[in-house]
Formats: C-alpha cells, structure tokens, sequence
C-alpha cells in the first residue's frame, strides 16, 4: 500500500510539474498595449525558454497582413527579432504560434497603436534595453 501512495505521489507531482513547465511570452517590442509615437523599427517576441516560432503574423485592424519576412524556424531559440516596414498609423495585433521543447504547441497574441504618419523616424522609447538573442 505504501507503494502505491508513493508512486501515485510521484506521479501526481511529476503531472502537476510539467502542466506549469510550458513556456510562455516573456516579452514582446513593441509591448503589448504600446502607443507609440512612429513606427517601430523591429517586431520582437522573446519566450521563457528555446522554442520553435513556427508562426508570425502582424496584421492592421482591417485584417490585412503585414509582409514582413518571417519564416517558421527550424533551431529553438528564446529570442526572435524581424525589421519590419514602416507601419501607417493604426491599431496592429501580432499573433504567434510555437512548439516548445516537448512539442506541446501554444499559441497567443499582443497589440500596439502606432500614432503618427512620421514613419520615418522610429520610436526607441518604447523598446526598452533589451536585446536580440538571435
């Protein structure tokens, strides 16, 4: 009986475990919710740990896509950072999909506002000290 216990403990503890070690968005540049001033020169998303990008999109609030240059990855990594065009005023929603390590596949996504028509001078205000880890 004491077996028992013990292995359905292990179990459990090991199930409870690896339900909360998927990874997450740990930051993204612009930020989530940014309102920035001129077009953002970079789109950034950082994880919590290697993954695979496997999808990046950026589309206008009419749903258009933003062409970009992305390409699902084939290397795990934490960091991923693609330069983007100059962006017209407007609401932007970016939508990502990765598969982690364990191959458990998540998905989310992250808005920002871009103000100003002054697309040619990029705002840095709102990127912070972070830097790529390509």
């Amino acid at each position: 009986m004491k077996t028992l216990i013990s292995t359905t403990l292990v179990f459990t503890l090991f199930l409870s475990t690896s339900i909360f070690a998927h990874t997450s968005l740990k930051a993204s540049l612009p930020k989530d919710n940014a309102m920035l001033m001129s077009s953002p020169p970079n789109l950034t998303v950082t994880f919590t740990e290697p993954v695979r990008l496997v999808k990046l999109a950026l589309n206008t609030q009419k749903g258009e896509s933003v062409s970009f240059g992305f390409l699902p990855t084939t290397q795990p990594n934490t960091s991923f950072d693609y330069e983007l065009p100059a962006l017209s005023p407007g609401t932007y929603t970016a939508q990502w999909m990765l598969l982690g390590k364990d191959g458990h596949k998540m998905e989310g996504t992250f808005s920002f506002m871009v103000h100003s028509a002054n697309s040619g001078q990029h705002d840095k205000s709102s990127h912070g000290d972070q830097h790529n880890n390509h």
